[in-house]
């Protein structure tokens, strides 16, 4: 993986080519919003995008995960990074964007981009390798900035040049640090608390602009000074449904021609409705599990985690959660097959996931828990009743269908009494953060390598008492054998240390059950391509479908009106 990445004049003309080509509380109701009724050419439909995630409130701040910005994903529309970098296929080389070109040093504990020096920013200031030092640097001093969780050095500029340096090894985080965002230095250096301003009059660099923000829509337009040149789409619009039935109207009826949201049956209900719609759910090394808060009562206690897992019917979250378009987990390790096969430890090869109620149940029984399967009765070794709350954001049909599914194997076949509630994205994400959870369904980032699956599980670095917040390791799990395996694996110099590293971490993973893995992570990817045509598709996958990664903005300069 290590070389220099030069964008020759082949690449920057195709860069450009590709942007020339084309691209207050929010709660819209069950019909399409009034902005979906807006015309941007001809007869052609605005083009929109919308995720089921209920209210909403007006903040742009691109650093803050629960912003609307970042939730819905117009702040990739608006910021960008410095490399493209394909997260569907590892093998795949980036693309460059901000950067013209980058290199990694030996161990991976430092790279030096080198910054265009054609950009400016929308208020016409021009883009600096200072401001990218900034956006670096901001994240160093403020922990809470640091989503990526990277372990920042010394940032330095020469030039052109900006180098960042890491305190270990980033071979597993490349397309992390390819990622980040950058914003401008004129602006944020001036923000007291950046992690509370809401950003309601952004400034980037992105092919587009704010243009307004209401309840029906948010409204974004064509930057007409972007360095790739003025996007072919002029207006496009995000918005957030209360439920995936309210974003399936919108999609069947083309109010929404980019949804990112499950829809049952959705051969019948979506793609039988219009030869131009299309639906794409690719994945890789990532995947959707059922996360304990292993820091309190009463999944502290391994024997009650290794239970749930014995008694939850993967096949089934499959066929009636996703209605087959996330197939389930097989593998012990968690590795979705066959793009993990060859991290599976040898000793797991052939273990998989079986559903085993008696084996769960004399687990229980021997270790001193009683009603074991007598409904609401279970009762731990000290005499405490087992009583949990699970919950999933409202709106979220396929994870709240997963969840009744679990929550009933739960109290039916163990005996637990369990209580499911639906929160808005908003609150359950809070609660996330903060531990203030039994259990939840959530998924894990991909990469390259399974590090990403295992550390934002297992990782101390992430670790944070219960009330702080936590940007990963949301259970609180505790393991300093799995901490130093993961930076091992992570630092390792040789192949051979690294599959020993991966041993360690698999097996305390598949021992401790901190999390029960469940299905493949799929982009939830649907589409028309009545009125537009640049998505990544099945034969070209270029990008993830995902609208909240950075690729977003690659997808962007992509789109193009069909003639």
């Amino acid at each position: 993986m290590k070389k220099k990445h030069l964008a020759s004049l082949v690449a920057v003309a195709a860069a450009a080519a590709l942007a020339l080509s084309g691209c207050g509380s929010s709660n819209p109701s069950n019909n399409s919003s009034d902005g979906a009724n807006m015309v941007a050419e001809g007869d052609t439909p605005v083009l929109a995008f919308a995720k089921p995630d209920g209210p909403l409130t007006n903040n742009s701040n691109p650093f803050v995960g629960t912003s609307a910005a970042r939730g819905t994903g117009y702040a990739y529309a608006i910021y960008e990074s410095l490399v493209q970098a394909n997260t569907l296929d590892p093998t795949a080389e980036p693309t460059p964007w901000l950067a013209s070109a980058w290199q990694w040093n030996e161990d991976y504990t430092s790279i030096t981009y080198t910054i265009r020096d054609d950009v400016k920013w929308s208020d016409g200031q021009a883009l600096t390798p200072d401001d990218v030092a900034f956006s670096f640097q901001v994240r160093k001093d403020n922990g809470a900035l640091n989503g990526e969780n990277l372990p920042y050095g010394d940032i330095t500029v020469n030039g052109q040049d900006v180098t960042i340096s890491f305190t270990s090894s980033q071979y597993v985080n490349t397309n992390k640090v390819y990622g980040i965002f950058i914003v401008p230095k004129h602006i944020w250096e001036n923000v007291a608390d950046i992690t509370k301003d809401l950003n309601q009059d952004p400034v980037g660099s992105g092919p587009y602009l704010l243009d307004s923000w209401t309840q029906q829509a948010i409204i974004l337009k064509a930057n007409p000074d972007y360095w790739g040149g003025e996007p072919a789409v002029k207006t496009i619009q995000y918005q957030s449904y209360n439920d995936n039935t309210a974003l399936l109207n919108a999609l069947v009826a083309g109010d929404v021609q980019w949804g990112w949201g499950y829809i049952a049956n959705y051969k019948d209900v979506f793609l039988a409705k219009d030869a131009d719609y299309v639906s794409w759910f690719p994945s890789g090394l990532s995947f959707d599990g059922l996360w304990f808060n292993t820091a309190k009562e009463p999944f502290d206690d391994v024997t009650l985690r290794q239970a749930v897992s014995m008694v939850i019917d993967r096949q089934q979250l499959s066929d009636t959660g996703s209605t087959g378009a996330a197939a389930p987990l097989t593998s012990v390790t968690g590795l979705p097959l066959p793009v993990g096969e060859s991290f599976v430890a040898d000793q797991y090869k052939d273990k998989t996931y079986e559903v085993d109620v008696d084996g769960a149940k004399q687990l229980l029984t021997d270790a001193g828990y009683t009603g074991v399967g007598e409904e609401n009765s279970l009762t731990d070794p000290d005499g405490n009743k087992v009583e949990i709350s699970v919950a999933v954001p409202s709106g979220w049909n396929d994870y709240q269908m997963e969840l009744e599914i679990i929550a009933q194997a739960m109290q039916k076949q163990l005996g637990m009494t369990v209580t499911v509630e639906a929160p808005t994205a908003d609150t359950w994400s809070a609660d996330l953060a903060s531990g203030n959870f039994d259990a939840t369904l959530h998924w894990t980032d991909g990469g390259s390598t399974p590090y990403d699956i295992y550390s934002d599980i297992m990782n101390g670095t992430y670790l944070k008492p219960i009330g702080e917040q936590a940007v990963y390791n949301f259970g609180r799990f505790d393991s300093a054998d799995a901490t130093t395996a993961l930076a091992t694996y992570a630092n390792a110099a040789t192949d051979e240390d690294r599959a020993a590293a991966l041993d360690t971490i698999e097996s305390i993973f598949i021992d401790q059950v901190p999390v029960v893995p469940l299905l493949e992570r799929p982009s939830w990817g649907q589409y028309s391509e009545k009125y537009y045509t640049g998505w990544p598709t099945a034969d070209d996958p270029y990008a993830d479908i995902n609208m909240t990664m950075p690729t977003a903005t690659l997808i962007l300069t992509k789109m193009e009106p069909v003639a």
